[in-house]
């Protein structure tokens, strides 16, 4: 949830902290910073730091937590896999408003109404957390992010302030409808992101589990009441976003998948009407073949990234993705230089599936996603009645018959 790679750059800003760890801090005050969506694919849910100051021994930095190094070797393998070491960071205000204003990302500011214990003790643990750095942790999108690691530290520092207040309020919305809202804009993210997330997403969640988003964060803190008062003194916009706010409730993207599966459907039925101009060549496969191996090759691939993603990575929140049924991996066996009979028996469980999981898809009930059914339904149906006429054109005196 945050920029990738700026940690060598980070850690220069660092250095005077590194000076004044041990010492102990006096009249200083604690602020939750939180930035808005930007363009880039990880920066869709905003970011989030806590900013620490004490001018009296120089103190004016911000520490945050969800950063990665694209230049790591074998990022993108332990990615694809599921492994994500992330890390926090830490640099001076300024430097940090200066990037969000250049990327024209809101900057909402809250302090924090902890006394000058606390935020010590807040300095100390965010110090232990990030230094030395880079210290790496498990990330998750949903459990383990930057707002996460944040809210955790604050309910430690305030006893469990957080905790009590939050873990027993039902949240607005669920894991998948928050990644829906943040995401519309950018349809083709937004489709494969809903099409591998499987039902982990789909469970009720808290207020609690919520402030996975930094907004939804900051928005829980202004109910907090600690024993001093409310938890937040003051809440501010310090700059605001001309091209990137108010994506929390974007509109669906559903008629889009619904013009793009009809456009897939009448491609492949279309591609029946060039059998008969293509029939009475002896050498090549008909059009209708052709067209059908395109599909099934796509269909196919796209069915075995989503049971790679399932059964061979770490990534939780894809597991038991209903979505097989209809882009099933199976598909990838039609290609084989297969028998009407054997075509035959593939054919059968590929209806099955593909049924079943429309239907399952559709309703409101377990893993409900109506949107990609729309374009991915149409799309396989339409394969599914050009491999049915291919397997009956096989059968044994069909061409006979024909002629």
């Amino acid at each position: 949830m945050s920029v990738a790679g700026r940690w060598r750059l980070r850690i220069l800003l660092c250095f005077p902290l590194l000076f004044i760890a041990g010492s102990e801090l006096r009249a200083q005050d604690a602020y939750l910073v939180t930035y808005g969506p930007g363009e880039e694919v990880w920066e869709l849910f905003g970011h989030n730091a806590i900013w620490i100051r004490d001018p009296d021994q120089g103190i004016n930095h911000s520490f945050s937590f969800g950063y990665f190094d694209l230049d790591r070797p074998g990022f993108y393998g332990d990615f694809a896999r599921g492994i994500m070491p992330y890390y926090g960071s830490a640099g001076r205000i300024e430097r940090e408003f200066e990037f969000y204003r250049e990327r024209d990302r809101d900057i909402r500011i809250q302090q924090l109404n902890l006394n000058s214990d606390a935020v010590t003790r807040l300095f100390n643990r965010l110090h232990q957390s990030i230094f030395p750095q880079p210290q790496y942790y498990a990330y998750d999108y949903y459990w383990a992010n930057c707002s996460t690691r944040l809210r955790d530290l604050l309910d430690e520092i305030t006893g469990g302030a957080l905790s009590a207040e939050l873990k027993d309020r039902p949240a607005s919305k669920n894991f998948r409808e928050h990644t829906r809202a943040l995401t519309a804009h950018r349809f083709f993210v937004y489709t494969g992101i809903q099409t591998l997330l499987g039902p982990m997403v789909d469970q009720p969640i808290s207020v609690w589990d919520e402030a996975f988003l930094p907004k939804r964060l900051a928005d829980a803190l202004n109910a907090i009441e600690l024993e001093r008062g409310p938890m937040v003194l003051s809440d501010r916009l310090e700059f605001e976003s001309a091209s990137v706010s108010g994506r929390f409730d974007a509109p669906g993207v559903w008629p889009f998948h619904l013009v793009l599966g009809c456009l897939c459907l009448a491609l492949l039925l279309l591609s029946r009407g060039t059998a008969s101009k293509t029939r009475a060549k002896r050498s090549g496969w008909p059009v209708p073949v052709i067209v059908s191996r395109v599909a099934a090759t796509l269909v196919g691939l796209a069915g075995l990234i989503i049971a790679v993603m399932w059964l061979a990575s770490g990534h939780e929140a894809t597991w038991q993705n209903a979505a097989i049924l209809i882009l099933n991996p199976l598909w990838i066996f039609w290609l084989l230089p297969l028998n009407q009979r054997w075509r035959a028996a593939l054919w059968w469980p590929l209806l099955i599936c593909t049924l079943t999981g429309g239907l399952y898809l559709a309703v409101p009930y377990g893993q409900f996603r109506p949107d990609i059914v729309l374009w991915f339904f149409p799309l396989v149906a339409g394969l599914l009645w050009l491999a049915y006429e291919e397997t009956a054109s096989s059968a044994p005196g069909a061409r006979s018959r024909s002629m």
